[in-house]
This record gives C-alpha cells, sequence and structure tokens, in this order.
C-alpha cells in the first residue's frame, strides 16, 4: 500500500511540472477560415505550427526557453502576418485585427514581458495615427489661400511646425517609446527596443528615454548594454 500510494505521489508530482513547463495559445482570427498559426525563433526555424480553421486555433506543448520570438499568422491570398512576441511557459490568448489585420494583436498573457509588447505596439498604432494626422492638418494648412496672406514670421513657424511633424512622423518608435515609458517606467522592452532600432543617428534622443527608465530596468543586463552604446555614440564626433 504504502508502495502504491509513493508511485500516485510521483505520478502527480511529475504530472504538475509538466503543466508548468506548459505554453498554451488559444487563439480567434476573424476572417480566416482556413489558414495557419506558426511560432518561429530568431533564426527563422519554425518552432510549432498548428491549423486556423472558421477563425479559431489551439496549440499546447512543453516551453523550456524563455525568450522573444515571432508569431506569423498565414490566410491565403493575404500572404503572411509576422509579430514579435515574448514567450514563457503560460497561457496566450489571441485575438486578431479583422479589419486591420496588419495591426498588432490583442494578446492577453500570464507573461508580463508579453503584456508590456501588446501595449507597447497598441499604442504604437495610436501614436502612428497621430502623427499622421498632424502632418496631414499642417500641410493642408501649409496650402490654403489665406496662408499667403500671413506674416512672414507667422509663415515662417507654421513651416517649421510641418519640418518637424514630417520628421516626427519618419520616427514614430521614438515617440511612442517616450510616452510608453512615462507610463510605465518600469517596462523591461524598452532598452530592447531601442538597441533594435537606429539609435545611432539620434543617441540624444533615445538617452532622454533610457533616462525616464527605473533604476532597476537601467541597471539590468540589456540596460547596462544600451547605456554603453548610448554614451559611446554620442561621443562620436559627427560624421564618423
Amino acid at each position: 500500500m504504502k508502495y502504491f500510494f509513493t508511485v500516485l505521489l510521483l505520478a502527480v508530482l511529475a504530472s504538475g511540472c509538466t503543466k508548468k513547463n506548459q505554453i498554451e495559445f488559444t487563439g480567434t482570427a476573424p476572417g480566416i477560415t482556413d489558414g495557419s498559426f506558426v511560432i518561429k525563433d530568431i533564426n527563422d526555424i519554425v518552432i510549432c505550427q498548428t491549423d486556423i480553421k472558421a477563425g479559431k486555433f489551439s496549440l499546447s506543448r512543453e516551453w523550456a526557453d524563455a525568450g522573444y520570438y515571432y508569431m506569423a499568422i498565414t490566410k491565403p491570398g493575404m500572404g503572411t502576418l509576422v509579430f514579435d512576441v515574448y514567450l514563457e511557459p503560460g497561457s496566450y490568448t489571441i485575438t486578431t485585427n479583422d479589419k486591420q489585420p496588419y495591426k498588432y494583436p490583442d494578446i492577453q498573457s500570464t507573461a508580463k514581458i508579453q503584456n508590456e509588447l501588446t501595449a507597447f505596439y497598441h499604442l504604437s498604432d495610436t501614436v502612428s495615427e497621430r502623427l499622421h494626422k498632424n502632418v496631414r492638418d499642417l500641410t493642408a494648412q501649409m496650402n490654403d489661400p489665406k496662408t499667403k496672406a500671413l506674416p512672414p514670421s507667422a509663415y515662417a513657424d507654421l513651416a517649421a511646425k510641418l519640418k518637424d511633424a514630417q520628421s516626427q512622423e519618419l520616427n514614430p518608435g521614438a515617440n511612442t517609446l517616450s510616452e510608453f515609458t512615462d507610463k510605465y517606467p518600469d517596462n523591461e522592452i524598452a532598452p530592447r527596443m531601442i538597441l533594435n532600432m537606429n539609435y545611432k543617428d539620434e543617441p540624444l534622443t533615445y538617452y532622454k528615454i533610457y533616462q525616464k527608465l527605473s533604476p532597476a530596468v537601467q541597471n539590468s543586463g540589456t540596460g547596462k548594454t544600451l547605456k554603453h552604446w548610448l554614451d559611446f555614440y554620442m561621443a562620436k564626433p559627427a560624421g564618423k
């Protein structure tokens, strides 16, 4: 009897360990009746995949290596849409955007870093739309016949505003990160995001974002790497 209960206890513990190391995806993809859901590593190697049928998909498997991956959604006639994701054992509920499938999906997860990614990319859509609208409005104002009647100084101010708006429109990432870090100074994704952006040309812009991060994030491994390179490029003479 003692042997039986020992075996049973080991089985329960083994079952618990297996479940603990599981990753579960549950997805809704409106408008996709026959497609696929794919996870790839940073080397573009397929890790796992499943079919999307009638706008639904699910996948469960063991998962050992927490980190950044790529999630691909494919649909005949639409091609393949690829999104940056952070995966670790836990649950992920994914809903794609039916009308604008290229936009980052709504991903609710037990992973803190993935939830930060979802919030960042959703804010990025909002910021990009706002920057585009600002450029359109200022361009329309510049083209308004009444604008030509403005005093030279007022006209120059308006032209400067348009130039600045166009510059910001070309770099929505920095604007998004700045707003995101204002709201979430403890976010862990900003250092990696900056290192994947063109921070070399505007190190001071990104250094100001780095300064908004909490001390814990600044002193993380990626935070220290970012600080090293920002210092290097800020000290580097222009044009070299």
